[in-house]
């Protein structure tokens, strides 16, 4: 008896080494700068507070590296704003500005457009979907009520330009209803997040030495919104915005999961930007 239970104990811990976890399956990430977007007068996105005070938000686009291929989210301002020093000013009052067009930054890391299967967007306003176009052969994650007000009758609507998603009517997307887990490993997961958009979303990663992170989109703009539960008077549906922050609170504190606000400056500046990489 002792020794089939000797035998057994022995069985049970060649399985488990067996088992041992490979690499991770993300590698690496990249933040790549996409772009600058100013305002005179930030108190739209923080009502209550900052009346007629400018403000300069970062904009980044995110590339993942995966075992099973490239991943693109969010493809920030448009690549043309790089020929106007100056930026363009939208109706709305807000210079948008792109120092270095996104296909340089991805030549750079000497990746194309055509080597990207996998891409998606926080939500599809232009500064998110500036260079979308240009990625009309990778599959498209998109949420169905998003993808509804792009290619309806009235994109405008929800504040979005239709041109900057022409090319992509006939692309492939996956339409989703909720939360989808891109590579079925738990490693990159977009999480349903509505509220700025009907169909906004955020991405969760989970970098081998830095842990799990989520890239916020425009769910907020700035850490003193996640402080203080704080959403621009301007989104799609106000209350669901704040519904959608408490239940990303409890689900990053939950998990461990840190952070990033993709338009707070002062948060990326402690990351490394491309052709550098966080891990």
């Amino acid at each position: 008896m002792k020794r089939t239970f000797a035998l057994l104990c022995a069985a049970l811990l060649a399985a488990c080494a067996g088992t041992t976890e490979g690499p991770p399956a993300v590698d690496r990430i990249f933040v790549i700068s996409c772009g600058e977007n100013h305002t005179k007068n930030v108190s739209r996105w923080t009502p209550g507070v900052n009346a007629g005070k400018a403000h300069a938000f970062a904009n980044h686009c995110y590339l993942i590296q995966h075992a099973k291929g490239l991943m693109l989210w969010d493809t920030g301002n448009p690549n043309r704003l790089a020929a106007l020093p100056n930026g363009f000013t939208t109706p709305t009052g807000i210079t948008q500005l792109m120092r270095k067009p996104l296909l340089e930054s991805l030549k750079e890391l000497r990746v194309t457009p055509a080597d990207i299967p996998h891409v998606a967007m926080s939500h599809s306003h232009g500064d998110h979907s500036g260079t979308a176009n240009y990625f009309a052969g990778s599959t498209i994650y998109m949420q169905a009520a998003e993808y509804e007000a792009v290619f309806g009758l009235a994109p405008q609507k929800y504040g979005f330009v239709a041109a900057n998603f022409e090319n992509l009517r006939n692309a492939k997307f996956v339409k989703l209803n909720g939360d989808h887990d891109v590579f079925g490993d738990g490693s990159v997961v977009i999480k349903a997040a509505p509220g700025h958009t009907p169909g906004h979303q955020v991405l969760v990663v989970r970098l081998p030495k830095s842990g799990p992170v989520m890239l916020s989109g425009d769910m907020l703009h700035l850490v003193y919104s996640w402080q203080n539960r704080v959403v621009p008077s301007f989104n799609f549906d106000l209350e669901q915005s704040r519904r959608t922050i408490d239940a990303m609170k409890e689900y990053t504190t939950k998990n461990g999961i840190q952070l990033w606000i993709n338009h707070d400056r002062e948060q990326h500046a402690r990351l490394p930007k491309s052709p550098a990489w966080v891990e």
